[in-house]
């Protein structure tokens, strides 16, 4: 559970930068997904005539099935295979994008967004499962901060997109979920058919199997509950991704509204503004992915809470309205969430908890933060309009609990930096035969 702070003997090669580009994937389509979204609230706003509240069940009904789908997708990875999923929840994914890219009505935008959130919420805790338990040890963390270098190329790409497209109106959103689907197919032909990834299921298989641990076989939920530590792990990083999926969730989801609606600028210059600054972001994640697996990781944190919650206040202070501070606003942002978010939750769990329950726990957590964040999202247009300065104050205290969440997980994990790495393994291993 320790930060690695020496050099493993075993790197990854590249069949697992490979396998982690396949698994990011499902991060890089489900940024693309909320960015998407977000693009087109004002445009199908405008479109198919809807109030406020419609817009925010449009904005929230995405984050809501991401969590159903990562709730349930992710026992059902752990329950039926991990592999069979991986390859199978990206095709739903596919035919939900499609669905979107030609919706009719209100109604059936709806619907598509439903499907596509839960498609893209049971292949993310999947995707990072497969990931970590085929990594090689003291790897995992470069492997899976990978995955969000995905993510923001996900929103990189679909933010130049809607840049592109933003003179098409409800047009152009339609052909950016059209290449989402393609992007989708793609996806599903790589992993089910590169032989090599067979070949890493199978190592993974061997090395992972002991006279404890069966990788094939789901922990019980009851061992995971029963063990205080796993326990307390899963309460922390639950929590801290909520806070913070509450702030990045608004960011990805309304700021092109927030621009538009708030701010007066036309949707060109929005989507302009949200490229060139998420630029930045996807430089800083590279830059995490260097330190993933080493102590920097943890103190570039506090510098980042630190950032994350200015950017906040800073809107809050200008109400929105000043276009040179969402500027300064929307660079903080991009150069804080790196090191202060969900590349540091996903590494949290994925080496925190034996790999036949890291896809169970991954999906569980998802799954609260993103039910509370659709539920925050349905009221966001409404608090919008009500005060622009309200919300990014209540924005600054997510981002300050978030942050102070985080220093304790932090510091938990450097005290039980002395422990054998497999001691939550170990223990979870025999409240798991005693649950049987």
């Amino acid at each position: 559970m320790a930060e690695n702070t020496a050099a493993t003997t075993a790197g990854p090669d590249r069949r697992h930068w490979l396998l982690a580009v396949a698994a990011g994937m499902a991060s890089l389509l489900d940024s693309g997904a909320i960015i998407s979204v977000g693009l087109g609230l004002a445009l199908w706003k405008k479109a198919f005539d809807l109030d406020v509240w419609t817009v925010g069940v449009l904005g929230s009904a995405l984050t809501l099935f991401i969590a159903v789908g990562s709730l349930t997708g992710g026992r059902l990875a752990d329950l039926l295979g991990r592999g069979r999923m991986f390859s199978m929840t990206i095709l739903l994914y596919a035919a939900a994008a499609v669905t979107v890219a030609l919706a009719p009505s209100a109604p059936v935008l709806v619907t598509g967004v439903i499907v596509l959130g839960i498609a893209a919420g049971a292949d993310l805790p999947t995707s990072l499962a497969v990931l970590s338990e085929r990594a090689p040890e003291g790897t995992q963390g470069r492997l899976v901060a990978f995955t969000h270098v995905m993510w923001t190329i996900g929103v990189v790409i679909v933010t130049l997109l809607g840049f592109a497209v933003s003179g098409l109106g409800v047009s152009g959103v339609s052909l950016i979920f059209g290449i989402l689907a393609v992007l989708a197919v793609a996806t599903f032909v790589f992993r089910a058919f590169y032989p090599p990834f067979r070949r890493l299921e199978e190592e993974a298989r061997a090395r992972n199997t002991t006279a404890d641990v069966d990788p094939s076989k789901a922990l019980p939920i009851s061992a995971l509950l029963r063990n205080r530590n796993s326990l307390l792990l899963i309460t922390l990083t639950a929590l801290f991704y909520l806070f913070f999926t509450l702030v990045a969730n608004t960011f990805g989801s309304f700021k092109t509204y927030f621009l538009v609606t708030v701010g007066g600028t036309t949707q060109t210059v929005a989507t302009g503004l949200s490229f060139g600054t998420t630029l930045i972001g996807l430089v800083g994640t590279i830059a995490f992915t260097r330190i993933a697996d080493t102590k920097w990781r943890s103190r570039f944190f506090a510098a980042g809470v630190v950032v994350f919650i200015l950017c906040q206040l800073l809107i809050a202070v200008t109400g929105g309205v000043v276009l040179p501070a969402m500027i300064v606003a929307l660079v903080l942002y991009n150069l804080a969430f790196p090191f202060v978010g969900e590349a540091l939750y996903k590494i949290w769990t994925q080496e925190s908890f034996p790999v036949n329950a890291r896809a169970t726990v991954q999906g569980f957590t998802i799954a609260i933060a993103r039910f509370i964040a659709a539920a925050f999202a349905l009221v966001t247009p409404a608090l919008i309009a009500w005060s622009p300065t309200g919300l990014y104050l209540l924005l600054a205290v997510f981002a300050l609990v978030s942050g102070l969440v985080g220093t304790v997980i932090i510091r938990r994990l450097r005290r039980d930096s002395g422990r054998p790495t497999s001691s939550l393994h170990t223990s979870t291993s025999l409240a798991a035969k005693e649950a049987l």
